[in-house]
């Protein structure tokens, strides 16, 4: 029976990886859940899964399990095989530190701390021995195509993107759309922000910074590439001329299978196969220039400074929780991170510690150019 923790089990990632444990209950055993304030949610889960620890922002006692005040007392007591770090925001950057420097294997869906500074995640992992198996479809997918192969076998990837939820939007009505319009993504259900962000392409800007820090590869051996029907979530070129990809239905459970799973492959019964004659075809195109405003900026911010990245998650952070509140409209998230990367600091040294002080600057910042109506 495998141990598992999940680091929080109440957002997106979280209560999936909960459906599938509770497909195959007898081959897991829940060491910890931990969430933020939805503390009903957890309640729930404690006592349907009843794990040793669960640790939350509200410190609610629940009556099963033992609560744990803090991530940093949780890891030393924790003795999980895996952690699936489902944590969003810059949250996740200290316990995804903290088990990587203890070698823990972990099942990483945090972005924000691969995008601000993954690349020295990865160093340090090296010296613990930790494994970190990534969540992200499109990662996944990647890992999967390449994990095997030489480094120097692999010429350039390709990462796919749906092309959100205004894909096919007149570009002159982007400045009306609402929120509800926003979260209403054609092919994927996920979180509130990560929506918001695959609308406006930010969220291609952090794969691309994601897979250059995972897997070693120059920013400019990264494409990224519309692909309508979101089967083929990675590809891999190699040097040879053969293209390595994975297709799947776009479905979040297949990557989370198999990171739970992983090294096995097993079938669940809630995940279908593709039938690609039912599909017909698989479709690709060029995004419309005009409206890759906000991926255009974003990767120049990310070429441009090490700590770029952690200014683009912070700032990004900001105004999508606003553009959300409706306190400011579609259109003036860019202009705001625009305004802010020109007030920020950027060329303090790159290390972990200045990434989250970056991050945590530029989402005050970019909050302050909106309180102050400095757009």
């Amino acid at each position: 029976m495998k141990k598992i923790s999940i680091l929080g089990s109440t957002g997106s990632v979280g209560t999936q990886c909960l459906e599938i444990i509770s497909e195959f209950k007898n081959q897991f055993e829940i060491i910890s859940l931990t969430a933020g304030k939805n503390e009903e949610l957890l309640g729930d889960q404690i006592k349907k899964f009843k794990p040793k620890y669960y640790l939350s922002d509200t410190n609610v006692n629940h009556q099963d399990g033992i609560r744990i005040k803090s991530y940093d007392e949780l890891l030393k007591i924790d003795d999980s095989d895996l952690i699936v770090i489902a944590l969003s925001g810059i949250s996740g950057f200290f316990p995804v530190l903290n088990c990587i420097k203890q070698g823990r294997k972990i099942a990483l869906a945090n972005k924000e701390s691969l995008v601000a500074c993954g690349d020295l995640l990865i160093e340090i992992s090296k010296t613990t021995s930790s494994e970190i198996i990534p969540l992200d479809s499109e990662h996944s997918a990647i890992w999967q195509c390449i994990k095997n192969e030489e480094d120097k076998y692999v010429k350039s990837i390709v990462i796919t993107a749906s092309g959100g939820s205004l894909r096919d939007m007149p570009i002159n009505e982007l400045s009306s759309v609402t929120p509800e319009i926003v979260l209403n993504h054609p092919t994927w259900n996920m979180g509130d922000k990560i929506t918001v962000d695959s609308a406006t392409l930010i969220n291609k800007v952090f794969e691309v910074k994601e897979a250059a820090n995972l897997f070693d590869i120059p920013l400019e051996d990264i494409e990224v590439i519309f692909h309508d029907e979101s089967i083929i979530h990675g590809m891999a070129n190699m040097v040879d001329g053969n293209s390595l990809a994975l297709l799947s239905e776009p479905n979040m459970r297949i990557p989370i299978l198999y990171a739970l799973f992983y090294p096995k492959r097993v079938m669940s019964k809630n995940i279908k196969k593709i039938d690609l004659t039912k599909l017909g075809k698989l479709s690709f195109r060029n995004r419309d220039k005009k409206k890759l405003n906000f991926y255009n900026f974003g990767i120049d911010v990310i070429s441009n400074s090490n700590l770029g990245a952690s200014f683009l998650v912070g700032s990004d952070q900001a105004v999508v929780e606003n553009f959300l509140e409706k306190k400011i409209n579609y259109l003036d998230m860019l202009d705001i991170m625009k305004s802010a990367y020109k007030k920020i600091e950027l060329s303090k040294k790159y290390s972990i510690e200045t990434s989250i002080e970056t991050i945590n600057d530029s989402y005050k910042l970019t909050k302050k150019l909106i309180h102050d109506g400095n757009i």
